[in-house]
């Protein structure tokens, strides 16, 4: 597929009109065109045509006339999926559905009506499984039917996955056109759509439900997500900009809140620029955290700088359930490379007790105000935990100099 448009400034003004973004067009393979676009169009209509009938958008707006995606998919949810989708980050959901409280095939079928809605939008997604998630889903809510209540960390959670994950039942490509209906490129190995990356059977394991996959640019590489499959994945708050990459798809789809947690992948920024781009929280844990063994990559053997998986939520929390979620599966005795390590409740405990102690209470910081002696006293306090440790420190560079962003 081809695309009219090239890949949008990061400093365009929103009051100016850009002339060289209209709307993305592909271009429909015909008899005179090579053989990999026509493959890459059957791949692509063929994921397209997994949306359910209800689901689609009889009129996708140009990206001039609708720059804002996440508010303009709004009109076609219900109030109690906007609720579920905006008003709960996974923390809430996973305390809901571990209870019974709230329905997993719910709370599943919510995402995935958003999602659908999101990638007509945007592009962010590279494989739908939406009727084997929700038959995930009523598996779960079968389970408290009979037993009540469930521990699972991640029990009845949809959870999305960059498309380097290799699920049961659905095709890895990673936007490669040569690895539609291959196993990573090579023919033959019996492992298409039956081989299960480790990540995947640790999230299922914890009670995630999987539903879909996200898009990522082809070789992964790069701080945008393009491929010639499924095109260019635009940021949903204004999609005359990019999603980042390489996990574009996943910041795209959770910024838009058409996932409440994902995971994705990160050497040089890929899991970082998506969350910053989108306005979401993610986690680039050290090599061997968490498990990699199974994922699929496009420089097996690059040994210098790991490319690690991690989480990407709208909430802090939401990756710090991910992380304990993946821990508590003991990862280490199935993928060598990860550290034996496992969430240490004292460690965290004792780093917020080191801030809490380095941040000057209201009552010290009015009485700081009324005597030099107070003042003096306070100095010595703060000086006292400085030495501690202190409080955390952030510099925040607004732009570049040379780039301003909007």
């Amino acid at each position: 597929t081809t695309m009219t448009s090239p890949s949008p400034s990061s400093s365009s003004s929103s009051s100016e009109k850009d002339t060289t973004t209209t709307t993305t067009t592909y271009h429909h393979a015909g008899d005179g065109d090579a053989e990999w676009e026509k493959q890459a169009q059957r791949k692509r209509e063929s994921v397209n045509a997994l949306i359910p009938p209800e689901w689609r958008l009889s009129h996708i707006p140009s990206r001039d006339e609708q720059r804002d995606a996440t508010s303009y998919i709004r009109q076609f949810l219900t109030q109690r999926e906007i609720d579920i989708t905006e008003g709960m980050d996974a923390y809430d959901l996973v305390s809901l559905l571990q209870g019974g409280k709230i329905s997993s095939v719910e709370v599943t079928k919510a995402f995935c009506h958003r999602a659908a809605l999101g990638h007509q939008l945007t592009n962010c997604l590279l494989e739908i499984f939406f009727e084997d998630a929700l038959k995930h889903a009523q598996e779960h809510d079968d389970y408290i039917a009979k037993y009540g209540k469930s521990t699972l960390p991640l029990f009845g959670l949809p959870v999305s996955l960059k498309d380097q994950c290799h699920v049961p039942g659905v095709e890895t490509t990673m936007g490669y056109v040569g690895w539609i209906g291959t196993f990573e490129g090579k023919h033959g190995t019996g492992k298409e759509k039956k081989f299960s990356s480790e990540i995947v059977r640790e999230l299922r394991q914890a009670g995630a439900v999987l539903f879909c996959k996200t898009s990522v640019p082809q070789t992964l590489m790069a701080a945008e997500s393009f491929n010639n499959i499924m095109g260019y994945v635009w940021n949903p708050k204004n999609r005359l900009l990019s999603a980042g990459g390489s996990s574009g798809g996943e910041g795209a789809l959770i910024g838009m809140r058409g996932s409440p947690l994902g995971f994705g992948s990160d050497i040089g920024g890929s899991i970082r620029i998506p969350a910053a781009f989108n306005g979401l929280y993610g986690l680039r844990p050290s090599h061997g955290r968490f498990p990699y063994q199974g994922m699929a990559n496009s420089m097996d053997g690059q040994n210098t700088v790991h490319s690690v998986i991690g989480p990407i939520a709208p909430s802090a929390r939401g990756l710090k359930l991910a992380a304990k979620a993946i821990l508590q599966q003991e990862p280490w005795y199935h993928d060598p490379n990860v550290v034996q390590l496992p969430w240490r409740d004292e460690i965290e405990k004792s780093v917020l007790d080191i801030i809490a102690s380095a941040t000057p209470s209201s009552s010290s910081s009015s009485s700081s105000s009324s005597s030099p002696s107070s003042s003096e006293n306070n100095s010595k306090n703060n000086n006292n935990n400085n030495k501690e440790g202190g409080g955390l420190c952030f510099g925040i560079i607004r732009d570049s100099r040379v780039v301003t962003p909007q």
